[in-house]
């Protein structure tokens, strides 16, 4: 874990966390517990829920929920504030086709078709997801540094590519752009109703980041401070 402070305004505490599962006992980052993926799950379903512009994120008793099954598999960087949760992501090596985020709402076979055209296997690839800060830290610094970790934490894990379905209603596609990312080919905008959002499929190829990506890159790794070789990970 790391400290960084942004703006002057608060000290984001920035941690980075492995999914319980499947990692050896000498990695050397924390595991994610049920206790913090609850955690995450309310603060993601009460962001996402946006005072009820997607209520299927709304629970009895004024309660909220995320509740996915691919947190179990996935890398969490998270953002904190004085202990709360103001910020999130999650990076998952791409499971097979039809269990991703992108193939349950997209279709699997577009993405199939999308990773064989541009010549990668699945096992090279990664899925990002539930990039999400506080409204009050939107337009911050805060949004584009947990994107940019999505960057680290792809190439971290060994990976070429990053494929990620990303909002357009609320300019993430746009950030995502500014930011290296490009539209995977042969695969159209679908609207999701549970989202209220028309998603696009964007990728980042990992190998390659544009220069001034890649110098603040260097940044980000800073204040991730992950081991850095894979040598380290054991």
């Amino acid at each position: 874990m790391n400290t960084a402070t942004a703006q002057g305004e608060f000290d984001y505490s920035w941690q980075v966390l492995a999914p319980p599962t499947g990692i050896s006992d000498n990695f050397p980052v924390s595991e994610a517990t049920g206790g913090f993926l609850a955690e995450l799950s309310e603060f993601r379903g009460r962001i996402l829920h946006a005072n009820g512009r997607r209520p299927r994120f709304a629970r009895e008793g004024g309660h909220y929920a995320d509740d996915d099954p691919l947190d179990l598999e996935s890398f969490h960087v998270t953002v904190r504030a004085d202990g709360a949760l103001i910020g999130c992501a999650r990076v998952t090596p791409l499971p097979e086709y039809s269990r991703s985020f992108i193939g349950r709402r997209v279709g699997p076979s577009y993405l199939e078709a999308a990773v064989n055209l541009m010549n990668l296997e699945r096992t090279d690839c990664v899925e990002p997801g539930r990039w999400i800060v506080v409204p009050s830290a939107r337009g911050t610094d805060l949004g584009r540094l947990l994107l940019l970790s999505l960057w680290v934490i792809g190439q971290w894990l060994d990976k070429r590519c990053l494929f990620g379905a990303v909002g357009v209603r609320d300019g993430q596609s746009t950030m995502v752009g500014r930011c290296g990312g490009h539209l995977a080919p042969g695969i159209d905008p679908v609207f999701v109703k549970e989202y209220d959002d028309e998603l696009s499929v964007m990728y980042f190829d990992l190998n390659h980041p544009p220069p001034r990506i890649a110098n603040e890159l260097r940044r980000v790794k800073r204040i991730l401070d992950l081991p850095r070789t894979s040598m380290e990970r054991g």
